[in-house]
């Protein structure tokens, strides 16, 4: 090697120590293998707005909130008033009949020359009821004045009457509807009533229509007709009637009284009296759209039970003037 050639190495020598070592490549400094050693890092990428889930629990939401709507109207009675639901309620399981109402209207006027509405056919009474019926109040005998028929009105050609007191017309799909022209139940249970009235004679007292909660004198009997207003305000109404000296009807009238008493004690609305309508020895009782008559010929405690059932459960259930309030 030249002179000249060796200068020039050196030159090139000291050219590349001034530059410092030569890097290698980041690839080339990697284990033999190759392989990383580090757990690679997934990326999440963002899922937004959880739409299913809350649209699940929206829809469950709505559905049970429908529930307890529907069940809330049931129990209503379909958006049914507090005294329309109870005027309206068939449940047989409550104590007495029950007889669709036959309205709340009142008769004008005063009870004096007042005619009594008659029963509907089918419904116990007995013969004085038949005789004063359709009959000026105060009047029995078939001679007395009448301003009106003695029987019930007839129902419309296309209608069928029931004991009831129901009519309902040929077709099989329609509801019966209630008479008005004669009481369905006796004692009555609803219907068109006397009016307000105070201090009225009705030939053995002196009362106020619609009667004020007690138990009447015997020789007191409170007119047919105004027996559905002690029921419109929220009452029970008991009536009696025995044959002349059978000590056990008169017997069972008696715990009847002090049971009866004893309800009007403890703030029943409650009305009892003498009902010469009713069949002999037989108690009976109305409240609004209930009725019952119970026979005292073979009198037990378990119907004196009965009646007390009927008073507390139907005294103040159907209350449409506030009488209870």
């Amino acid at each position: 090697m030249s002179r000249e050639q060796r200068r020039l190495d050196r030159r090139q020598q000291a050219r590349t120590a001034a530059k410092g070592p030569a890097k290698t490549p980041a690839s080339s400094a990697r284990p033999a293998t190759g392989a990383s050693r580090r757990t690679p890092v997934k990326v999440r990428a963002d899922r937004g707005f959880p739409v299913v889930p809350f649209a699940i629990a929206g829809g469950t939401a709505l559905v049970i909130l429908l529930i307890v709507y529907l069940v809330y109207q049931a129990a209503q009675g379909s958006g049914l008033s507090g005294p329309a639901k109870a005027e309206a309620n068939d449940d047989p399981s409550l104590p007495g009949a029950y007889y669709p109402t036959q309205g709340r209207s009142h008769f004008p006027g005063s009870l004096e020359g007042h005619v009594m509405t008659p029963f509907c056919p089918d419904v116990p009474a007995s013969q004085t009821a038949a005789d004063r019926s359709g009959k000026p109040f105060g009047s029995g005998t078939p001679g007395a004045t009448v301003s009106a028929s003695p029987q019930p009105t007839s129902t419309p050609t296309a209608t069928a009457t029931s004991g009831s007191g129901a009519t309902s017309t040929t077709d099989p799909n329609a509801s019966p509807t209630p008479r008005t022209d004669c009481y369905s139940s006796n004692p009555p249970s609803s219907g068109k009533h006397l009016n307000v009235q105070r201090n009225v004679d009705v030939g053995g007292g002196i009362i106020n229509i619609p009667p004020d909660p007690d138990v009447y004198p015997d020789d007191i009997e409170i007119p047919r007709d105004a027996i559905p207003h002690i029921l419109e305000h929220a009452g029970v109404f008991v009536g009696w009637n025995c044959a002349s000296g059978d000590s056990g009807c008169e017997d069972a009238v008696q715990q009847v009284k002090d049971l009866v008493n004893d309800r009007i004690d403890d703030g029943k609305r409650v009305v009892m009296a003498h009902d010469l309508d009713l069949p002999e020895n037989t108690i009976g009782i109305s409240s609004w759209t209930r009725a019952e008559q119970i026979s005292t010929n073979d009198w037990n405690s378990d119907k004196l039970n009965e009646l007390k059932r009927f008073i507390n459960t139907h005294s103040c259930r159907f209350d449409p003037e506030g009488f209870c309030r």
